[in-house]
């Protein structure tokens, strides 16, 4: 029978800090003599159905080396473990003892009991060791695993013959909604294997979170390394299809020189470039410049501005006037946003992409929402007709189910009609982002809102809209009318679009108009509503109230812009 200070001796060895192996293996020699045994085996066994590489199937074996052992002097011991798993530990008994009592048993089973918990201990330090510098997912290195290994390159001085490149999937959000968030890792995990397969032994590619990945690869296979990232091809069984998933990628690249001085530039530099490419340039890959830099810098102050701003009151709303072409009336106006900040207007090219990447654009359009309802209140109390004035909204409210509530909600707490708000939006991408249009459209025109279609003709689910969504209003992109002279392609087109939109009983606009050619050109093929210079530019509230009071324009007084 075992002794308390045998089990205290038992315990105090696994709870040394020395390689695991050695300490189970001292352990267990505490109690083999009592107890009989000169060896105890553990299996361990993960079985994960739809993960099936991630399958575990572990051995090990503890030889006491204190006599020879009996295969058929045996305890088992089975546990089922949290990962969908089993741990079976087998102790196997010295030759010619005598069998254990049930007393002994119960002993053995404490044993194995309270050395399951060593291993879960000691599984569990490694996994918080390891997630400190490991992406649990892909089990690639994180931003720290790929900061360690840059810093020993560094220590070498071997990090300058390397180039770092940050890249980030295109559309994957999109693979997600199509496959299924399960599939979704699948394919990222194949994904990264073939990554991986591509580098040489001492280049490294780290998954920075979500689908962000940065990688270290040698300077003379730059080229060789973006021609690959360019698109990766990888397949998945789904429902015992075979499915063949293109992953298109944007990179941003950093040639790292001798005048390194902050290892994190290694990811900050490339991510710039990696901006640029993407939400700038549209092309795959971009290197860092120096004029990069310099944008960087500018855009990181104008997001740190953003909330203050927005809370002193330094957006303001400017409208440009929607004119009729028959008789020159002002019959809309749009709803534009202008910064001002210290008495200098920032332009909306230079803020709006930014805030529009990181999401705050939607409090910005709430916010404009309220400022256009406020104007309208106050011109319907002054005796002041007001027209109907578009607000744009980006796609990303789409996505929040409460957006045609708070548009509602926002124009009735202002108490003016339904029918001075139009909501503007650009064309759509996804089947999702449709649906989540066509939904919202539907809502509106409950509500007697009116929508808008912007940059009518550049995207690719035009005609699409034209035939399945409750849409108002069609505006048509300037780029058709942007030349000297409308080719003959651009008219077909936009001849097109407007026989369509009438005889669809929709509204249809051009904007960009700043000729007399283009007016004449627009009312012959029976476009009614123009928006541009050439009747004016976007306008303070003081200077459009004067306009509305107006009504319509003297064509004798209007030039060419």
């Amino acid at each position: 029978m075992r002794t308390n200070k045998q089990f205290a001796d038992f315990v105090a060895k696994l709870s040394e800090k020395d390689d695991t192996f050695e300490i189970s293996k001292r352990a267990f020699l505490c109690l083999a003599g009592t107890y009989r045994f000169g060896e105890v085996r553990i299996y361990y066994c993960v079985e994960r159905p739809k993960y099936q590489e991630e399958r575990v199937e572990h051995e090990v074996k503890f030889h006491l080396e204190i006599g020879a052992i009996d295969e058929k002097m045996t305890y088992v011991m089975e546990r089922t473990t949290g990962e969908d798993g089993l741990m079976r530990f087998t102790v196997v008994g010295l030759k010619g003892a005598r069998q254990w009592t049930d007393d002994e048993k119960a002993d053995l089973e404490m044993m194995l009991t309270v050395y399951m918990w060593h291993i879960a201990r000691y599984r569990l330090i490694n996994l918080v060791e390891m997630s400190a510098t490991t992406d649990y997912m892909t089990k690639l290195p994180n931003t720290n695993g790929f900061l360690d290994y840059a810093e020993q390159l560094d220590k070498t001085n071997t990090l300058v013959s390397f180039n770092s490149f940050y890249f980030n999937l295109k559309g994957f959000g999109l693979v997600n909604l199509k496959y299924g968030k399960p599939n979704a890792d699948e394919i990222l995990k194949k994904y990264t294997t073939k990554v991986k397969k591509f580098l040489l032994e001492d280049e490294m590619v780290a998954r920075l979170g979500g689908d962000n990945f940065v990688a270290l690869v040698h300077k003379e296979r730059t080229r060789e390394f973006l021609s690959f990232i360019e698109q990766v091809i990888v397949h998945i069984d789904i429902n015992e299809h075979k499915q063949r998933v293109e992953i298109p990628a944007y990179t941003g690249v950093f040639e790292i020189g001798e005048s390194l001085q902050d290892l994190g530039d290694i990811i900050s530099q490339c991510s710039i470039a990696l901006n640029t490419a993407k939400n700038i340039t549209k092309k795959p890959y971009m290197f860092v410049t120096e004029e990069m830099n310099k944008k960087a810098i500018q855009d990181k102050e104008i997001r740190s501005h953003f909330k203050e701003a927005l809370q002193n009151g330094e957006f303001k709303v400017y409208y440009q006037p929607k004119v009729e072409t028959d008789e020159y009336r002002i019959v809309g106006a749009e709803a534009l946003v202008r910064w001002v900040r210290d008495g200098e207007v920032i332009s909306p090219g230079k803020f709006i992409p930014l805030i529009e990447a990181d999401g705050s654009v939607c409090e910005l359009d709430l916010y404009m929402l309220a400022q256009v309802c406020n104007d309208i209140r106050i011109w319907l109390s002054e005796g002041v007709e007001p027209v109907r004035t578009s607000v744009n909204m980006s796609r990303k409210h789409l996505a929040n189910p409460d957006f045609p509530d708070q548009i509602i909600g926002m124009i009735d707490e202002f108490g003016i009609d339904h029918k001075y708000i139009e909501i503007e939006l650009t064309e759509t991408a996804s089947d999702e982002e449709q649906g989540l249009l066509n939904t919202f459209m539907t809502k509106m025109r409950e509500q007697g809102i009116k929508t808008a279609i912007d940059d009518f003709g550049t995207g690719v689910s035009s005609f699409a809209i034209l035939r399945s969504f409750p849409v108002d209003v069609l505006k048509v992109d300037k780029s058709f009318i942007d030349s000297e002279f409308v080719g003959d392609n651009d008219a077909i087109v936009i001849s097109n679009i407007v026989k369509m939109a009438n005889e669809l009983n929709l509204e249809v606009i051009t904007e960009g108009v700043e000729r007399w050619k283009q007016v004449i050109f627009l009312r012959q093929i029976g476009c009614k509503l123009i928006q541009g210079y050439l009747f004016d530019k976007p306008m303070p509230y003081a200077d459009f109230t004067e306009r509305l009071k107006m009504k319509k324009y003297d064509k004798k007084n209007i030039k060419d812009y």
